[in-house]
């Protein structure tokens, strides 16, 4: 921060996407530790992003491992990596991550909630099964809280699908996180994500009517084109200016020629 590379870095990304809708939010950090120097670092950060754009909500990925995490308070959404039963928070993912995200909405009691990883790798065995399982016990904890309901919080759940590919380059492992296999079928817990997925529907409530006050405004029709004139101008001119200068200097070199004088 002191060496402005994360302002340098913002600055870049925000006006390289200003103008693409796909791009929702503006992510600062992404599992990152310190408590006062994160807060200042995500409030400078956010103070820039408004300056620049405005226009996406902003937040950053914190450890879900520590869901009362205060340093989100700067930003629009309080973002978290879940990955309970798997790198902490004892055996039970389901168990581990109810209690997570009740903190965490504790913590953040208006903001919402966005689940930005939870997973785990395919078992070395090949057993597909053991990560299906994982999804199991997993996300109901999420689906039971998304803010869909009256009464939910989560704005996001991600399954973590990080990195499935083929390389040549030796020693690098692949991480089997993914929904799908490397022959391009879907692994179990691609089929179970997309169920459980497909299956969230808000409950049916009325919706009511909207009107709209506004007034319509029609779009000005574009100036035409004066690129022709333009160019005209810019070919034309230096041409008269050049004439005129050079008919001065004959027109003076002619005045100022000797007249000879005839003897009488």
């Amino acid at each position: 921060m002191q060496r402005g590379l994360p302002q340098q870095m913002l600055a870049e990304m925000a006006l390289r996407d200003f103008n693409r809708p796909s791009v929702l939010f503006h992510g600062f950090a992404n599992e990152s530790t310190g408590v006062d120097e994160r807060t200042s670092a995500m409030t400078k950060l956010r103070d820039l992003d408004r300056r620049i754009d405005g226009t996406r909500l902003t937040g950053q990925a914190m450890y879900g491992s520590d869901p009362t995490d205060p340093t989100s308070a700067p930003l629009d959404v309080a973002g978290y990596t879940f990955y309970y039963g798997i790198f902490y928070g004892g055996p039970s993912p389901e168990a581990g991550t109810s209690n997570a995200l009740a903190l965490a909405h504790k913590t953040y009691p208006h903001k919402p909630v966005m689940a930005l990883e939870f997973g785990d790798w395919l078992p070395f065995d090949g057993s597909e099964d053991a990560q299906r399982q994982v999804f199991r016990k997993t996300y109901p904890a999420f689906a039971a809280n998304l803010d869909i309901f009256p009464a939910g919080y989560v704005g996001s759940t991600v399954w973590w699908s990080l990195q499935d590919y083929w390389t040549d380059v030796p020693g690098i492992v692949v991480e089997r996180f993914g929904l799908f296999r490397p022959d391009g079928g879907m692994r179990a817990v691609g089929v179970e994500a997309q169920t459980s997925f497909g299956r969230v529907t808000a409950p049916a409530v009325a919706v009511p009517k909207v009107v709209s006050g506004g007034q319509a405004v029609a779009v000005p029709v574009p100036e035409p084109s004066h690129f022709a004139v333009h160019l005209a101008y810019v070919l034309v001119f230096p041409c008269l200016v050049v004439g005129m200068l050079v008919a001065g200097m004959l027109a003076l070199r002619r005045f100022r020629r000797p007249r000879l004088r005839h003897a009488t």
